[in-house]
Formats: structure tokens, C-alpha cells, sequence
């Protein structure tokens, strides 16, 4: 799933009510796409392809970090 798709994910959730389970799983998600992002860059980097497409996904990179420091900042009440 992309970062994108996540970060709207997340703030329906947290319109709607967000629970810690749900937190917990959509930032799991993010990791797991943030770490594939990372291993499409290296993959791309090493077969020397467009540099256009490694910004994309840097871009992409940087939105998933981006929304793991958001929850990492929630609060419990």
C-alpha cells in the first residue's frame, strides 16, 4: 500500500476515532512500505535507472516518515 493511501487512511481513522490497534497497524503498515521504497531505490540505484523515479520514491519515502513520526508523537488520553 502506498504512503499516500496510508496518510489518507490515517486521518479518516483519526476523524472517525482513532484507536490504538488501528495506530498500531497502520503504522506498521508504513514501515513495511517505507522499507520496500528503500529496497526499490537500491534496486533502481544499482541498474542505473531514471533518476526521475528514484525522486518519486524518495518523495514517497519521506511522506511514510513523515506520517511513523506523527504517531509516534499520539497521545493516550
Amino acid at each position: 500500500m502506498s504512503c499516500t493511501t496510508l496518510r489518507h487512511r490515517f486521518d479518516d481513522e483519526r476523524k472517525k476515532g482513532l484507536t490504538f490497534a488501528r495506530a498500531l497497524e497502520i503504522y506498521q503498515d508504513v514501515e513495511g512500505s517505507v522499507a520496500a521504497h528503500r529496497a526499490e531505490i537500491e534496486e533502481l540505484i544499482r541498474g542505473q535507472t531514471d533518476p526521475e523515479q528514484i525522486r518519486h520514491l524518495q518523495e514517497h519515502i519521506t511522506e511514510g516518515e513523515q506520517l511513523i513520526q506523527e504517531i509516534h508523537q499520539l497521545h493516550l488520553h
